[in-house]
C-alpha cells in the first residue's frame, strides 16, 4: 500500500470520497490500482435499494475517476496543491456483476492517451478477482488549487 489518505491528494470529501487506498502506481502516473471499501453502513444504501443493497453503477464510475486522479497525481505533501478532475466522456462502460456490501473493490487504471489537456483512461473494477465493471473515461485535469482544509 502506498497511502490510505486520499484527502491529501483528491479534492473530494465525504460523503463523496469514493476511494480508500492507493495500492500501486508506476512512477510516470500512467498506471496504478486503488481500493474502495464498500460498507453496508453507507447512506446510499438507505435508498438503493432497501432490503437489497446494490452499489450504484454511477458511483462505480465516480470511484474510477477518483482512482485515475490519485494514480496520475500520486501522493502530495500536506502543503501541496490539489488538481480537480472533470469528466469529459464515459465510453463503452459495462456493468458485469452487481456489487453488494460488504465489498472491497480493486480499481485498476491505465492512461492510454493524452492530448490537449485530456486523458483517456481504461478502467476495470474487480471484486474477488472478478470484473464487476469496466470501460473508458475521458478526463480533464484542471490547474492545481490550494489545499482544502
Amino acid at each position: 500500500m502506498i497511502s490510505d489518505l486520499p484527502e491529501r491528494t483528491l479534492p473530494h470529501r465525504p460523503p463523496f470520497l469514493w476511494i480508500s487506498r492507493l495500492m500501486e502506481r508506476n512512477p510516470s502516473g500512467f498506471e496504478g490500482r486503488c481500493e474502495l471499501d464498500v460498507s453496508e453502513k453507507l447512506d446510499i444504501f438507505k435508498g438503493h435499494f432497501p432490503g437489497n443493497p446494490i452499489f450504484p453503477g454511477v458511483i462505480q464510475i465516480e470511484a474510477a475517476a477518483q482512482a485515475c486522479l490519485w494514480v496520475k497525481v500520486g501522493v502530495l505533501p500536506e502543503d501541496g496543491k490539489i488538481p480537480d478532475v472533470l469528466f469529459v466522456s464515459v465510453d463503452k462502460y459495462k456493468f458485469r456483476k452487481p456489487v453488494v456490501p460488504p465489498a472491497m473493490l480493486s480499481i485498476s487504471c491505465l492512461q492510454t492517451q493524452e492530448k490537449r489537456g485530456l486523458s483517456l483512461w481504461e478502467v476495470s473494477i474487480s471484486q474477488n478477482s472478478q470484473v464487476v465493471s469496466n470501460g473508458a473515461l475521458w478526463l480533464m485535469m484542471s490547474a492545481p488549487r490550494p489545499p482544502i482544509k
